[in-house]
């Protein structure tokens, strides 16, 4: 009776230990410890199991409830960037704002090459976007393949300027005056940057998609209709383990070389894209670093933008450096791909 009884303290504690050891994940290189990144993508889920035990006590008026309390205050840097209660309200118009769009376009990637009906589907989808929204200043597009895609674009936004590196792809309203691309060793992720001459000066825009986990129907497998039970649950889970492991070395790696790459830059800096990691991540620390996120500056709710099966999870990202005052962030609400487009406003600072 006893041992039931202390079961609840002993999950308590348990959740405590896991959830401090998920706040180390941002500070550990996975090229050398990588286990602790998954915990990094449990964050919500061990936030809200916190949450519920210290309701669970406070109810029972028992000094339990301060374990968790302690635990969500010790990781309360992290909260502002799972869910954030800012309110944008009216922007004034001025010359020295601009938007900015980005977006992992997975699923039109069939565009090119597809049946002339899906195409056609795919077209009207896409443009019924484009007129849901206006016209961004720079649409940073990932994964969007194939030259006919490209003219999709240019045909629907009217743009001028185009650089392309791989599967990134930076549309602009403004003339390019310098443009390259942060090499990736054997992969066909990429990062695509442009120095991009607005009117209030020139702004150096990187266009990242960093290496994919591609383990979404394995995990949706797992997730529906694993037996912890049967052999083949437990060699889907050490798959995605391997998978997952190779994956998050691979992009610490990749974000080291942008980071490296962005430090060089004589201009103003954001960083758009597609980061495949949560900001509980080694990957997000080590790229954030000296930027605004614009989800915590401007963002409301939940930041999600991943549209697939895994919820609260936050991947896309715009990050400008403190030259620029974040006006707006909206994750837009469109099933165009497995990701959301997330569309921010700026200004210039000076």
């Amino acid at each position: 009776m006893n041992l039931l009884k202390n079961i609840p303290r002993w999950a308590n504690l348990l959740l405590v230990l896991v959830t401090l050891l998920a706040y180390t994940a941002p500070w550990l290189n996975p090229a050398k410890v990588w286990h602790l990144t998954f915990l990094g993508l449990a964050y919500p889920f061990l936030l809200f199991g916190n949450i519920l035990f210290a309701l669970f006590w406070g109810l029972r008026r028992n000094r339990y409830a301060l374990f968790s309390i302690g635990c969500i205050i010790a990781g309360l840097g992290y909260f502002g960037s799972f869910f954030s209660l800012n309110l944008s309200g009216n922007i004034p118009k001025s010359s020295k704002n601009f938007t900015v769009l980005t977006y992992n376009i997975a699923s039109l990637n069939g565009y090119g090459w597809g049946k002339t009906e899906k195409r056609e589907k795919l077209k009207t989808d896409f443009q019924a976007f484009s007129s849901s929204i206006d016209m961004p200043d720079v649409f940073c597009v990932q994964e969007g393949k194939g030259d006919r895609f490209i003219e999709l674009v240019r045909q629907t936004f009217n743009y001028q300027y185009i650089h392309q590196s791989k599967n990134t792809i930076i549309f602009s309203k403004y003339p390019i005056q310098k443009k390259g691309e942060v090499p990736f060793e054997n992969t066909s992720n990429s990062c695509a940057w442009a120095d991009l001459k607005t009117p209030s000066g020139t702004v150096r825009v990187y266009d990242v998609h960093l290496q994919s986990n591609k383990l979404s129907q394995t995990a949706d497998r797992i997730a529906t209709k694993g037996d912890i039970s049967e052999k083949e649950t437990w060699k889907d889970i050490r798959f995605v383990m391997g998978r997952y492991r190779d994956a998050v070395r691979i992009r610490a790696k990749q974000a080291q070389a942008v980071a490296e790459h962005m430090a060089t830059s004589p201009n103003p800096v954001i960083l758009c894209g597609d980061l495949n990691d949560p900001p509980v991540s080694y990957v997000y620390k080590l790229l954030s670093k000296n930027k605004q996120d614009s989800f915590c500056e401007k963002g409301f709710g939940f930041g999600s933008t991943f549209a697939g099966n895994l919820p609260f999870l936050r991947i896309d990202y715009v990050l400008p450096d403190a030259r620029f005052k974040v006006l707006r962030h909206r994750v837009l609400d469109t099933k165009l791909s497995d990701h959301f487009p997330v569309q921010v406003t700026l200004r210039w600072a000076k």
